[in-house]
């Protein structure tokens, strides 16, 4: 099988099929976990609302109780750890108007089995006390984590190659092949590579297919800009969120601001605009990391949905070819959980959830 695409979900695809004793090859254009798999934060968090799908909601819980045997199971494979730690997030109210939002939100997640806690200022600035002291209160969730992303996808490409998967970095496939209604594999400059199925797993770039399948994709690019701070002291203990982005230490020391949301195309620059704005919320939310000192700044590019669901499964039309991209903002969160099912998928076995929301079919009418 080929997989297209080396982020977070290309790569737990691959380790899923490799442990199956699948024959695997994985094509990245550029460096494994190089693109929105690496721009990430690596959060792993469930925290729904009421505008959360049920099948969303369903497929984020699975795949963050997927994660600490995974973690373990890499470590124990390659000797490699990715950064899976314990990450509870505070989201902190600011103003009055942010406390009566906060405290229906937790109502309506208390009611629906999200464990989070109403804290007031006092025991919010016990639990973080680089924050800033007029904050009102906070929503505390206690069972958050965070990886560090691109040496997830770099530890699930070394499981699978070592389990005997090939992969090939700087290879950007130039076309699929087909025979009728099959696609029998890719191109690659004068290269032919043959599967008896291929895997369009490269996040914003998927769309870049429709025309070959006569199919619109409708996976888009969206902006995130990220900034990193490495401070004297010790960072933060706490994810820390608001209403205007999020701040969170990292295992390496380095604490990261973000994010962004910005229908900008495939503009992957990080801007001065985008930048100032991220660091104008430091002193706002942790006034004693005002003074840090700025690292460096990026942007990704996540793969949007038009209705905000990632696509799973095969394309309507076609045999050999099926999808797994869209992921949005929960490609991290949600590849555990995404190789599994489609390594179910693709091995023809029902998957353990169900997966008929994300099915590609919902939109993806063959064109005449």
């Amino acid at each position: 099988m080929i997989i297209v695409g080396a982020g977070a979900i290309g790569t737990s695809i691959a380790y899923q099929l490799t442990k199956a004793g699948v024959k695997v090859m994985v094509f990245e254009r550029g460096q494994v976990g190089g693109e929105a798999t690496g721009a990430s934060a690596g959060m792993i968090q469930i925290n729904p609302d009421r505008s959360t799908p049920t099948a969303v909601s369903t497929l984020q819980v699975e795949s963050a109780r997927l994660f600490p045997a995974l973690a373990t199971e890499l470590l124990d494979r390659t000797g490699m750890d990715i950064g899976y730690r314990a990450a509870p997030l505070l989201h902190v109210a600011l103003h009055e108007g942010e406390e009566s939002r906060l405290r229906a939100h937790r109502a309506w997640q208390v009611e629906h089995g999200v464990a989070v806690a109403w804290i007031d200022r006092g025991a919010v600035l016990d639990l973080e006390p680089a924050l800033n002291p007029d904050i009102r209160a906070a929503l505390y969730y206690p069972e958050d984590h965070q990886v560090m992303p691109r040496t997830l996808a770099r530890v699930l490409a070394r499981a699978a190659v070592d389990l005997g998967a090939v992969l090939r970095e700087g290879a950007d496939i130039d076309r699929l092949l087909t025979d009728g209604d099959r696609v029998i594999g890719v191109a690659i400059g004068g290269d032919a590579v043959h599967g008896g199925e291929v895997v369009i797993a490269n996040g914003a770039w998927a769309s870049a297919w429709s025309e070959a399948l006569h199919t619109p994709i409708p996976v888009r690019p969206v902006r995130g800009q990220m900034a990193a701070l490495r401070t004297a002291g010790t960072g933060l203990r706490n994810v820390v969120s608001s209403a205007e982005g999020y701040m969170l230490t990292k295992p390496d020391g380095s604490t990261y601001v973000g994010t962004t949301v910005e229908e900008a195309g495939y503009d992957a620059r990080p801007t001065a605009a985008g930048i100032a704005g991220l660091l104008a919320l430091v002193p706002r939310l942790a006034p004693r990391l005002a003074d840090a000192t700025f690292a460096s700044a990026w942007a990704g590019l996540r793969p949007g949905t038009s209705d905000g669901l990632p696509l799973l499964g095969r394309f309507p039309g076609w045999h050999g070819v099926s999808v797994a991209a869209g992921h949005f903002r929960d490609g991290i969160l949600l590849a555990p959980i995404t190789g599994e099912v489609m390594a179910d998928l693709l091995a023809r076995r029902r998957p353990r959830l169900p997966l008929d929301a994300f099915d590609p079919a919902r939109f993806l009418v063959r064109a005449a």
